[in-house]
């Protein structure tokens, strides 16, 4: 096989990172904009001793988990890359796609994990989206490439305003990045905002799902009534105090540590009295974290450094709550607890963003016995 050579294969399974794998007499090949099913012709982008890129020329038979597109630009723009799969077959490849990653970088053996507990999301979830302009179009970059792909008024990743709002085009000649806020119905692109109770401004993190707010807040406040022990908790990557403020409800006193100016100016709005607000790095300040009964950590997409799980390992009592937007670091992070005398209790899939390949998690750990 060469790059440039066109195939015929059957995907059997979505993989991380969002291909669909096909394999030829053992080879593996990494595919995109097909799913499993689908028979199709794809033309070898990339060739590796150990495996290939391809990308869809055209489909001969398309799998029966197919679902109709309902936008107009699917195979193009980058906004979304799972949108012609059904949303149920969505979900079932993000919990094989953890249960996979759990068992090959984290080396943990899936049938002693805890059962998985999906939550779907609607769509048009987006509280931000990140758009480009180039001339009079405004939407995603297209796949791999830095072209503007117009935003569609079908779209069903951004809000319904936004999408109403942005599909005829923007003003303005000049390549710009736009970041769009919707919250209530309204677009925003600089300032303060209320969402969901939160003093917000435009310049920090937060989560984007609209429509699981309440559901990361109640799962959160569940996983810390487990706590044998109620004094003390430390809120990790604390950002704007979104789960400070449960956590507050549950423990005596919080100690919330954020390294971001913005977000540390919001949180100080935002948080309860019992609320110890610390401005500093976590991976400085977990070299000093003192004892504590429980742990919550939401770190970015490249997971948590060594020092920052050696740190919960040692000093948090009995509970660690993690958050993670990636489930292969996510698998490498569980597998370092686990190795220093912790155990997986418990799996919330949360489907943030549906349409793509993105997999959210909500496990909590005990320590073992």
């Amino acid at each position: 096989m060469q790059p440039g050579d066109e195939i015929t294969v059957t995907p059997t399974e979505l993989v991380a990172g969002g291909a669909a794998l096909a394999k030829v007499d053992g080879f593996p090949i990494f595919i995109t904009n097909t799913y499993p099913g689908d028979v199709a012709v794809v033309r070898l982008l990339e060739v590796k001793k150990g495996f290939a890129h391809a990308d869809l020329v055209r489909l001969i038979e398309p799998s029966a988990f197919r679902r109709a597109i309902p936008c107009p630009v699917t195979n193009e723009c980058g906004g979304c890359d799972w949108t012609a799969q059904r949303l149920d077959k969505q979900l079932e490849a993000k919990q094989r796609i953890l249960t996979e990653s759990l068992r090959r970088v984290g080396k943990i053996d899936p049938a002693t994990l805890p059962p998985i507990t999906v939550h779907p999301s609607p769509l048009n979830y987006r509280l931000r989206s990140r758009l480009h302009r180039d001339g009079g179009k405004v939407g995603f970059y297209a796949t791999r490439t830095n072209d503007v792909v117009q935003l569609p008024a079908e779209c069903e990743v951004v809000g319904v305003e936004t999408a109403r709002t942005l599909s005829s085009g923007a003003t303005g000649s000049s390549a710009a990045e736009l970041q769009i806020w919707e919250v209530d119905g309204k677009l925003i692109t600089e300032g303060e905002m209320t969402i969901d109770g939160f003093h917000v401004t435009t310049d920090v993190f937060f989560q984007v799902n609209r429509h699981l707010l309440g559901t990361m807040r109640r799962l959160v406040s569940e996983i810390a009534a487990r706590s044998k022990n109620k004094q003390a908790a430390v809120d990790l990557y604390s950002g704007v105090g979104f789960f400070s403020v449960p956590l507050a409800s549950a423990f005596e006193r919080v100690t919330a540590i954020e390294g971001s100016n913005a977000a540390h100016a919001c949180a100080a709005r935002n948080v309860p009295e019992n609320v110890t607000l610390v401005h500093a790095p976590v991976e400085w300040w977990v070299e000093r974290m003192p004892r504590v009964d429980f742990v919550f950590l939401d770190p970015p997409r490249s997971g948590a450094k060594r020092n920052v799980i050696d740190a919960i390992a040692s000093r948090a009592g009995s509970m660690v709550c993690f958050l993670a937007c990636d489930p292969v670091t996510f698998a490498r992070d569980a597998s370092r607890l686990i190795a220093s005398g912790w155990r997986l209790a418990s799996l919330d899939l949360l489907d943030l963003f549906p349409n793509t390949h993105h997999v959210e998690t909500l496990a909590s750990f005990e320590r073992a016995q």
